[in-house]
């Protein structure tokens, strides 16, 4: 009888044993993740959209700048950040099978590490080419204001004008973005996904989604191809430790540029969209398409060590 009692006792301590808040009341997964994505949905977008519009104001200026980078801070912190952690822990009761954790090896990284500078350029060279698509005036009429908006916002949010300000940037527009966005798009989201769909589908959707998600129609393609580029780094090496590192780099590289006046230009090695020399662009976006594949495809087989015995979260 002793022996019993301490057995059922030893598995009533093991967290292992115990049921999530879905396991306990049968819960859809899938019917789950549209809850926490409409609830933080709510949250940010909403919720602090507004509170930002009624406190700071619609346009950022470089009079209430930082203003608008503290409640972006804020909200992503509270109204993402805290959601996540709480949705996870209905989601199951070990974090750790959520948001998986595993330190990469060196040539995974710097094979991701290369393999987002080409996808970057490839991004670059697509937004050339989308600006050269020729809209109907009334809708160029109407969409140009609001990207103009759009694209001023973020240089403003993104620009610093001394190296204490560059730090508080990068805290604002990389780390915290690179923590909060990878624990829940490749966290919360991507785990949940693996439970109904095969990893590499869950991965697209979970990325689709991060894209989406981002509100910015003028650069949904190139925020979507990211968003599945971060959750296949998340899928082959099994952690988010890669995906929080390329999303920061990311970030970071966007900061930099604007610190040091490095144009587009610079970074294309074109002018202006409408001057570009269209053959040069579809032969420069070929290029880097080439050099991705290539630095992409040695990342996977850098990992497929990592993937020989993969079991799907708990």
């Amino acid at each position: 009888m002793t022996d019993t009692n301490q057995s059922m006792s030893e598995h009533q301590n093991d967290p292992g044993s115990e049921e999530s808040f879905l396991e306990r009341y049968n819960v859809p997964t899938v019917l789950f993740l549209v809850g926490c994505l409409f609830v933080v949905f709510v949250l940010y977008q909403i919720v602090g959209g507004t509170a930002t519009y009624l406190i700071v104001g619609s346009k950022v200026t470089r009079e209430n700048v930082l203003l608008h980078r503290l409640f972006t801070l804020g909200g992503q912190l509270f109204f993402i950040l805290v959601p996540t952690i709480v949705f996870a822990s209905l989601m199951s009761v070990r974090l750790d099978k959520v948001f998986l954790w595993r330190m990469p090896k060196g040539g995974e990284t710097f094979f991701a590490v290369l393999s987002l500078l080409f996808l970057q350029q490839v991004f670059q060279t697509y937004m050339i080419l989308q600006e050269r698509i020729p809209l109907p005036e009334v809708f160029d009429t109407l969409l140009a204001p609001i990207k103009e908006l759009m694209d001023q916002t973020v240089r403003v949010l993104v620009t610093a004008e001394s190296l204490p300000e560059l730090a508080f940037v990068v805290l604002v527009v990389a780390i915290v973005p690179s923590i909060v966005e990878e624990l829940m798009f490749r966290g919360l989201i991507q785990t949940g996904l693996e439970r109904v769909a095969q990893p590499i589908r869950a991965a697209v959707i979970s990325g689709l989604i991060f894209g989406a998600f981002h509100f910015n129609p003028f650069a949904l393609l190139p925020l979507m191809g990211l968003g599945v580029f971060f959750g296949l780094l998340r899928m082959r090496s099994r952690s988010l430790v890669i995906a929080m590192t390329i999303h920061f780099l990311n970030n970071v590289l966007a900061v930099i540029v604007s610190y040091f006046r490095m144009d587009e230009d610079m970074v294309l090695g074109g002018g202006k969209a409408s001057e570009a020399y269209l053959p040069a662009v579809f032969g420069q976006l070929g290029l880097f398409v080439g050099l991705f594949l290539v630095a992409f495809s040695l990342y996977w087989r850098f990992t497929a060590s990592v993937n020989t015995n993969t079991r799907k979260p708990a």
